[in-house]
């Protein structure tokens, strides 16, 4: 999965688990419509256990992001052909067989491209 669709997902997730718990939170008004039909001990081992889920979730979407950042870094180091193969593979979450029809290479030349920027990219790393 790209990461962009992931960021996406867990975004969503996050908007999600935030207004549950906020449903949870209010016992006062019409927005606290789940804590008035529950007690209040299971209102709070609710709120508590959603305030884990998005602790948790906060944390992958910072992962994510540094991540993605740390992607985009390395691609802008190449130019043409290259940088299109990685931000295409990478970012967009393409396969290479996508990429050969979207660029007009054989796949067999995206292929053995990708697996010599993969190389100079490991290199890079180890030096």
């Amino acid at each position: 999965m790209a990461i962009d669709q992931e960021l996406f997902e867990i975004r969503l997730s996050l908007d999600l688990n935030e207004n549950e718990l906020y449903r949870w939170q209010n016992y006062r008004n019409e927005d606290g419509d789940l804590a008035k039909h529950q007690t209040f001990l299971t209102a709070l081992q609710k709120q508590a256990r959603l305030k884990e889920v998005i602790e948790s979730l906060a944390t992958r979407e910072e992962q994510l992001k540094k991540q993605r950042q740390d992607i985009i870094d390395t691609i802008e180091k190449f130019q043409g052909l290259d940088q299109r193969i990685l931000k295409m593979k990478y970012v967009d979450g393409m396969k290479l067989e996508s990429i050969a029809e979207e660029t007009g290479y054989t796949y067999q030349y995206i292929r053995s491209r990708h697996a010599d920027i993969m190389k100079m990219i490991r290199f890079s790393k180890n030096v």
